[in-house]
């Protein structure tokens, strides 16, 4: 009867062994594909009615909404990587990308022309991150426009 019972305590250890193994392998493979174990980069764009043209967001300038925000990774010749950013009534937009392998990157970061507008700052902004110098940093990237006509 001893034998029995060593038995089957045997084989219900392996089989939940077995299991384990399984359920770990398949979520480090899931973890791995889907990019959640990369590094990410987090940072911020604000867009503006710069009415004045100085490029500096000043009191009583509007927020713009609506404008696309677009990350380029020039280092790797991919362009516009996760997806457009919209701002929302405030101007503002979260970027957040997620970086493969946590290599060293540079991006370059750039607004949709708004109909009706042209730019009043850089139109597009290079951003060197790597992984030791600005992984935690979050900066804010400005574009500032004003009417065309």
């Amino acid at each position: 009867m001893s034998k029995l019972i060593e038995f089957l305590l045997g084989s219900i250890l392996i089989t939940i062994s077995t299991v384990a193994l399984i359920f770990f392998s398949m979520l480090h493979y899931i973890l791995r594909v889907g990019g959640v174990a990369d590094c990410a980069w987090h940072s911020s764009a604000k867009a503006w009615i710069d009415s004045n043209r100085d490029g500096l967001v000043n009191p009583g300038e509007s927020p713009l909404r609506n404008v696309a925000i677009h990350i380029d990774d020039v280092e790797n010749n991919l362009s516009d990587i996760g997806w457009p950013a919209i701002t929302d009534k405030n101007g503002n937009v979260r970027l957040n990308v997620s970086i493969p392998d946590c290599s060293n990157s540079v991006f370059e970061i750039y607004a949709d022309l708004p109909e009706g507008f042209r730019v009043t700052t850089r139109p597009r902004i290079e951003v060197n991150r790597d992984f030791w110098g600005s992984l935690g940093s979050d900066n804010i990237y400005y574009f500032g426009f004003i009417s065309g006509k």
